[in-house]
């Protein structure tokens, strides 16, 4: 859901690197833990300040308790997550899916969802080569959760099937 980030002034507050697609959807899940669930994580406060997402954890004092907490990923329960709108889709919920040409062919499996800044591309091994296909309506004509399959057209130069 996210990554703490540095430590911001003396009181124990730091930056939170968001995962989610929103502000709102990371603060409404009310439950926060570490990878194994081992450490549940409550806030005083979480909240928008000069762009960034700023967070007090209850246990943090100082800055040192803030700096412990650097780069530590936060999760959080699926079955907490907003439910998703039409076209909208949890990373998780892609990972697997099957990725086949619109002329039928089998290209791959989805093995990750990455955003380099211009959009989320569907990484996918396709002749032992990492390729992306951008996850946008003029790539992908559908995308079928339910039975882990994934219709594309990509643009000329993505795949070759020579």
């Amino acid at each position: 859901m996210g990554t703490f980030g540095a430590a911001v002034g003396l009181k124990g507050e730091i930056k939170i690197n968001l995962l989610t697609t929103s502000f709102p959807v990371f603060k409404s899940l009310d439950e926060y833990y570490n990878f194994d669930q081992s450490t549940e994580w409550k806030f005083d406060f979480i909240k928008m300040r000069n762009e960034k997402c700023v967070a007090l954890p209850s246990h943090c004092r100082n800055r040192d308790d803030a700096e412990s907490l650097k780069n530590k990923k936060i999760f959080a329960f699926k079955d907490k997550f907003p439910k998703t709108k039409s076209n909208e889709y949890y990373v998780d919920d892609l990972i697997g899916c099957n990725i086949i040409h619109k002329d039928g062919n089998f290209i791959g499996k989805v093995i990750s969802v990455d955003n380099f800044g211009a959009g989320d591309l569907l990484e996918i091994i396709f002749k032992e080569n990492k390729i992306y296909i951008p996850l946008n309506d003029d790539n992908v004509i559908s995308v079928d959760i339910e039975n882990k399959n994934i219709l594309v057209n990509p643009m000329k130069g993505i795949i070759d099937y020579a």
